[in-house]
């Protein structure tokens, strides 16, 4: 307030009423700066509350995506294991029937000699 005179005790002493009154004058002349200063932080945050809430918006939509997408990956990976533990069977069967084709092949060359000899008898 520009006028320093002007208080609550210089106002008592002409009259409660004006003391009272005086208060009030004072309590909204405080009030209008702090309105002053508090009004554009209140309009900065609904902006910024708002473009928050579009944000929050989009960070949902892209979460979603995201899981959507890591539920594919986990399909896949899934898919994958499967596929490399046929792959090891299969392997497996390969080498085993490379051996039984080997094994074969010796008892037939053993045997072979087995005829000649059988050939006589009979």
């Amino acid at each position: 307030m520009p006028n320093e005179k002007f208080n609550a005790e210089s106002a008592a002493k002409a009259s409660s009423a004006a003391a009272g009154l005086c208060k009030w004058v004072l309590a909204m002349e405080c009030y209008d700066r702090v309105a002053k200063v508090v009004a554009p932080k209140k309009e900065a945050l609904e902006k910024t509350q708002a473009a928050l809430a579009i944000t929050m918006g989009e960070l949902n939509e892209k979460k979603a995506s995201l899981k959507v997408v890591q539920d594919d990956l986990a399909s896949l990976q899934a898919n994958l294991a499967g596929a490399e533990q046929k792959k090891a069977e299969l392997l497996n069967q390969v080498d085993l029937c490379g051996k039984k084709l080997v094994r074969a092949k010796q008892l037939i060359e053993s045997l072979g000699g087995e005829k000649t000899k059988w050939g006589i008898f009979v």
